[in-house]
């Protein structure tokens, strides 16, 4: 009887520890889900657009003029920006998590940080070259 009582605690700690492994991977995926959809996937899979336009001066871009439309380049560099964007945000955090080492926690503030800007700054240079055509 007391045999069957330890088995079952068995079974539901190595249950656990499973969840554990998956949930790891559940956040994963759900960042990527969420860079993929704000990054204009959705998007991309629904309308099909082309990579490059033809601009009204001849010459050939990866930016799509109006505001209601988008390239395929245009939304894999804003995946791209949304990413960095988010991995320094991640690395700022972890930075604060670091008791035991200065120079690593300082190192991973400098880069978080420096993500964190090229991101930012980068998705809003993608909306003033949007805005200027």
């Amino acid at each position: 009887m007391a045999s069957a009582a330890v088995k079952s605690k068995d079974a539901r700690i190595r249950r656990n520890k499973s969840l554990e492994f998956l949930s790891g991977y559940t956040g994963i995926i759900m960042v990527i889900l969420i860079i993929f959809i704000m990054g204009g996937g959705v998007y991309d899979i629904i309308n099909r657009p082309e990579s490059t336009l033809v601009s009204s001066s001849g010459a050939y871009t990866s930016i799509s003029p109006y505001f209601g439309e988008q390239t395929i380049n245009e939304s894999i560099v804003s995946m791209f920006l949304y990413g960095c964007g988010f991995l320094g945000l991640l690395l700022v955090a972890k930075s604060t998590q670091v008791l035991y080492d200065k120079s690593k926690a300082n190192l991973n503030l400098i880069i978080g940080v420096g993500l964190a800007i090229v991101g930012v700054a980068g998705a809003y240079v993608l909306l003033i070259i949007k805005s200027s055509f």
